[in-house]
């Protein structure tokens, strides 16, 4: 069996909450990569302090977004997507979704860019523009949490790329949406290169890691898809890779450690087969 390879770098990260102040919020953290550690017997880790667990936010990140009124942002870190170095930090606020991407859509217009507003129906969307001075992809991307009234987790934004990578709000229809799920971000790939055409969406859904690998085995299955590989990573981090004729998914399952009930960062990545893997 081939291994593929961990595109939704998913193999990286966990996920936690914290903060003083911030008890009550789901305050989603990336925790850097551990050093690499010579074989011996494993020794229980420390509790992660929220602090030390993700980089401060650089300052270009900061100042490309505007502060919201009476809230907190907090660093998610320094990932990837598909292959596109990428800076994302978190915020929650009492105001509705439409009046947060309005805020910053004034916001970023003001500064002189040109704004693409994506919805994804009346309680979540994205607003973006590409700053070719960056380099980058700058977005917002802003969901109504169902669990609560007037709540709204807020996700800023940065995806360093090529003119030709766009932003969309909704989950492409051939991919299964997990239960409860929102809509992190989707990044869509239209430059031309081995990566055209590929597409990354980041979800927050209900359930472990566990019983969401379960979910998604059955519903790829059903859409023609082959698993081609399955391992457990540290801190509880599910990997899965699928293939059918013409096209490879990798799977990320990371748990959103917070109190009440379990929640999972699910991260697909769906990509053109360039290999014997995606093709009958």
């Amino acid at each position: 069996m081939t291994r593929l390879k961990d595109r939704t770098g998913g193999l990286i990260r966990v996920f936690g909450v914290g903060g003083l102040g911030l008890l009550l919020a789901l305050a989603v953290t990336l925790r850097e990569p551990p050093p690499p550690l010579p074989e011996a017997e494993p020794t229980p880790e420390p509790p992660v302090a929220p602090p030390s667990v993700a980089r401060p936010m650089t300052a270009r990140f900061q100042g490309a977004f505007p502060s919201y009124p009476q809230s907190t942002t907090i660093p998610m870190g320094r990932m990837e997507a598909n292959g596109n170095p990428m800076e994302m930090a978190y915020f929650e606020t009492t105001s509705p979704p439409g009046e947060v991407l309005e805020f910053y859509a004034r916001e970023f217009r003001r500064r002189g860019h040109r704004t693409n507003h994506k919805a994804d129906g009346p309680n979540a969307g994205a607003v973006s523009y590409y700053d070719a001075r960056l380099g980058a992809l700058v977005s917002v991307t802003a969901v109504g949490a169902g669990d609560k009234k007037d709540r709204t987790q807020v996700f800023p934004s940065i995806v360093e790329t090529p003119e030709g990578v766009h932003l969309q709000a909704r989950v492409p229809e051939a991919l299964p949406r997990a239960p409860g799920a929102t809509t992190v971000l989707r990044v869509d790939d239209l430059n031309p290169g081995p990566s055209e055409g590929s597409i990354t969406v980041t979800e927050i859904a209900q359930g472990t890691p566990g019983t969401l690998a379960e979910f998604y085995r059955r519903e790829l299955g059903q859409r023609g898809f082959t698993q081609v590989e399955a391992r457990s990573a540290r801190h509880g981090v599910e990997v899965l890779g699928f293939t059918r004729p013409g096209e490879r998914l990798s799977l990320s399952l990371s748990p959103v450690q917070k109190d009440g009930l379990p929640e999972t960062l699910a991260t697909v990545v769906l990509e053109q087969a360039t290999s014997p893997e995606g093709h009958p």
